[in-house]
């Protein structure tokens, strides 16, 4: 005979369930930023998204969480790629998982580096230009969250990828 405890007990489980994201069911994406690779290969990389769909063109993942507050992706930045100079709407949350890579951040003609190592965080504000690098000869993992939970397409420095953006946002 099944208890009110026990039927409570399934409830919260499918619940906690219905919250859960694992590693195993995502999978690695390639195509986010495809149309930047147009431009310049070394901007491939790969996004597996948790909560929301980030930057992607359509916020439809049936894969991902709904996001409510924010976006939760982890990026893969292979050896030798860079991501494009680009501003959100939103803070841009950087956490480096494994490997390292160069955060910069360029305004007013005026640019910044950091090493980004294992356990490293930053936080771009709404509106700071910002891309990474990835000198290694390793790939570079990190977690990136953006602050809300369907947020506009990046916006970036370059006009030639502005287009390139475009004629995907509009195909």
């Amino acid at each position: 005979m099944t208890s009110l405890t026990d039927i409570r007990k399934a409830s919260l489980v499918e619940e906690m369930d219905r919250h859960i994201a694992t590693y195993g069911s995502r999978r690695e994406d390639w195509s986010v930023f495809k149309f930047e690779t147009k431009k310049d290969q070394r901007f491939a990389r790969a996004q597996r998204r948790y909560i929301g769909a980030s930057g992607s063109l359509s916020h439809a993942d049936s894969n991902s969480l709904s996001a409510t507050s924010h976006t939760l992706t982890i990026m893969m930045l292979p050896a030798g790629h860079e991501t494009p100079l680009h501003t959100h709407e939103a803070d841009e949350i950087f956490f480096v998982l494994e490997g390292t890579c160069t955060a910069i951040w360029e305004c007013d003609g005026e640019s910044a580096e950091r090493l980004l190592e294992k356990w490293d965080m930053l936080c771009s504000p709404p509106g700071h230009a910002h891309g990474l690098r990835n000198d290694s000869s390793e790939p570079c993992y990190f977690q990136v969250m953006l602050g809300k939970p369907r947020p506009q397409r990046p916006s970036y420095l370059d006009p030639e990828l502005s287009a390139l953006q475009a004629e995907v946002d509009t195909g």
